[in-house]
């Protein structure tokens, strides 16, 4: 599996109107056949700046790549306008290391 993540920094007072229109836009990610999952956060210590962090099949980088594809040109394209700008775009492998911590296994 392959995770694209990207930091994208947004006018100050704008973030309702960015969030909604991610939301909106959305739609091409949940109805793409190679996205797993994706997510839209902010830094909570810099209210401006937020990471979109979208999970896509292994085979997604057979098309071209997860980064040169087709999948966020789009979307980033759609967003342009209401963004100051994209700040980095990194994409990640999975390993076999990962597991549940202790508060999802009930752990006090």
């Amino acid at each position: 599996m392959y995770i694209e993540t990207v930091r994208i920094h947004i006018p100050p007072n704008t973030a309702e109107t960015f969030e909604a229109a991610v939301a909106d836009l959305a739609d091409l990610l949940h109805h793409n056949k190679q996205c797993l999952t994706y997510e839209l956060s902010r830094l909570v210590t810099n209210p401006d700046t937020y990471m979109l962090r979208i999970e896509w099949t292994p085979d997604s980088n057979q098309i071209g790549g997860v980064r040169d594809g087709e999948h966020l040109a789009p979307l980033l394209a759609e967003l342009m306008p209401a963004i100051l700008g994209v700040e980095e775009t990194f994409v990640t492998e999975t390993t076999d290391v990962s597991g549940e911590g202790g508060a999802l296994r009930g752990l006090s």
